[in-house]
């Protein structure tokens, strides 16, 4: 049985810690950035996307004891994944949509709010610099510290607050997920709280690590958005997530579908 923990800016807080041997365990724990439900078998707890986990329905619950999701009140449902356009997004109608190095939540966000809350069709995705579409964009999604650093010129939209904008509820970045072979998991959703207990004490450590050496992300915002972070799921978070799901999937291989709620 393996603990598998997505690694990115959100998930940083519990991550961290156990990628920097912060806290001792005995557990097989794997850290992997972009971790996708391919790599979860059906005897392995993980800490992965709302996207990724509809792929494991028919193999793991959800624990809601512990997750990652932004902040309920307005001011708090912020982050570091964005859209940019070079004027306002109501004077963009068609355009590739460029997204590299983003997460699976950016993408959910993105292709739930890119017709029906900022009207703008897309001709393609990219994911690939070198794609031809690339230097077509009119759009460009950034996450994660990119997102952090100011636009030069043009707009920028905070996907996460426009989400909450539309529906009135918070983002889920992160859930953890029991296989049906796992025994519950209780052991490793224990280290999961345990490593984010240890992040939030040290999260002045937590926050230099994932702002790096790059002098442009904003570490005010950084601060801003982490402090406002959750950790457990409530129901509200649960609607949110089936819903962002249900919006988000079309032209994608993941599910319509969170696995089910224990």
């Amino acid at each position: 049985m393996t603990l598998y923990i997505d690694h990115n800016l959100m998930t940083g807080m519990i991550s961290l810690p156990l990628r920097e041997g912060w806290l001792e365990h005995e557990l097989d724990v794997q850290i992997v950035p972009n971790l996708t439900a391919a790599q979860v078998g059906r005897g392995d707890v993980a800490l992965i996307s709302v996207a990724e986990s509809s792929l494991l329905a028919d193999t793991h619950f959800i624990d809601p004891a512990i997750a990652v999701a932004s902040g309920s009140a307005p001011e708090s449902a912020i982050s570091s994944i964005v859209m940019r356009t070079p004027v306002r997004p109501d004077g963009v109608e068609e355009t590739p949509i460029r997204m590299i190095d983003t997460t699976p939540t950016a993408e959910l966000l993105t292709r739930a709010l890119l017709r029906s809350f900022f009207g703008i069709t897309a001709s393609t995705f990219v994911h690939d610099a070198a794609d031809p579409a690339a230097g077509d964009a009119q759009v460009v999604v950034l996450d994660g510290p990119r997102g952090l650093t100011d636009a030069d010129h043009g707009h920028q939209e905070d996907l996460v607050k426009a989400w909450y904008v539309l529906t009135g509820t918070p983002t889920v970045y992160a859930v953890a997920v029991v296989g049906v072979e796992a025994d519950g998991g209780r052991e490793e959703i224990a280290l999961l709280q345990s490593a984010l207990a240890v992040g939030l004490e040290r999260r002045r450590d937590v926050r230099r690590i994932l702002a790096g050496d790059d002098e442009s992300v904003d570490r005010d915002r950084l601060a801003a958005i982490t402090n406002g972070l959750r950790y457990q799921l409530d129901d509200a978070d649960i609607l949110s997530a089936g819903n962002l799901l249900a919006r988000g999937t079309w032209g994608t291989d993941w599910k319509r579908q969170l696995p089910a709620v224990k």
